[in-house]
């Protein structure tokens, strides 16, 4: 178990989370933190949407995967400079989301098995999930399934291409997820939330507290979609008892940097469910797919408390 850390208010908690900015904030930032980052573009023209912000050790790496084309016209990435800044895109011909897509999963797979970046994308943190990617990050979530994308050759969707999911961290791309709290409150014992504790053998955060039921949103299933299935994996809880009762109260994003300098930008959708009188055995959550240890129904002021 990860040790106790003294109580945080939620402000402390929100700047913990969202603790970057472009550009840096302030001179009292670490040296990560006003490193120069390029801006990874999704095509070659200027008014392209920017998808991601790249370290320079990854835009060395992808420069040295254009010395493997055999030709000029085959190099994958496009590097140039647009009012004196450095920017990268895909090159020209990888003007699809299967092209793209194509592109990114060879590759990553091949920067895994090679050992490069081994704490983020190396065997032992490897997802084996495909995330979308879309061009405006607030945009519609109109990712395809992988059965439809292989079908449509258009690229007319706000969804762009799709890439591992532990790699997204690289590439400083926004990825989504949803988090649901499930919490009773009643007069006789007031407001109580069930908490998990996260398995010991997650990549991300092992033995650590959790919402009740959270996930990432993978490529192809829309976002209360994500939520049925989180639900019943993680916590064994019904799909109908899910549709009926769960509500949305709006969603949250932020940016974060890891301690390595890693960029991680995130939206988050957020639900509540307030457990109807009489239906306490229904949403008791029970582990199920080995993601989550153990559920508590916990006091807020515990939580707290830590």
């Amino acid at each position: 178990m990860p040790s106790p850390t003294p109580p945080q208010g939620f402000l402390s908690l929100v700047q913990v989370c969202d603790n970057f900015r472009v550009p840096p904030l302030s001179a009292q930032q670490t040296s990560y933190l006003t490193e120069d980052l390029v801006p990874w573009r999704l095509t070659t023209e200027p008014s392209s949407p920017v998808i991601g912000l790249l370290r320079a050790s990854i835009v060395k790496q992808l420069v040295a995967e254009n010395s493997k084309a055999t030709r000029d016209e085959e190099a994958p990435w496009n590097l140039r400079q647009e009012n004196g800044r450095t920017t990268l895109s895909f090159a020209s011909w990888i003007d699809t989301p299967q092209k793209r897509t194509h592109i990114m999963k060879e590759m990553c797979e091949r920067w895994r098995d090679g050992g490069l970046w081994s704490d983020i994308i190396g065997p032992k943190k490897w997802r084996g999930e495909m995330y979308p990617v879309y061009r405006n990050p607030f945009g519609k979530n109109d990712a395809p399934s992988e059965a439809e994308l292989a079908a449509e050759g258009s690229d007319t969707r706000n969804y762009a291409f799709m890439m591992e999911r532990s790699a997204c961290a690289l590439f400083g791309v926004v990825t989504y997820g949803i988090h649901m709290t499930i919490y009773e409150d009643d007069a006789e014992s007031g407001c109580k939330i069930w908490v998990p504790v996260r398995a010991q053998t997650k990549q991300t955060w092992p033995g650590y507290l959790d919402n009740t039921v959270a996930g990432g949103i993978p490529s192809g299933l829309g976002v209360f979609e994500s939520l049925i299935k989180e639900a019943m994996e993680e916590a064994s809880i019904p799909e109908e008892a899910i549709r009926e009762h769960a509500k949305a109260v709006g969603s949250v994003s932020y940016f974060f940097c890891t301690q390595d300098g890693w960029l991680q930008p995130e939206v988050e959708y957020v639900y509540d469910i307030r457990v109807p009188p009489g239906m306490e055995a229904i949403f008791q959550p029970k582990p199920l797919d080995g993601e989550v240890e153990s559920f508590e129904v916990c006091s807020p002021i515990i939580l707290l408390l830590g």
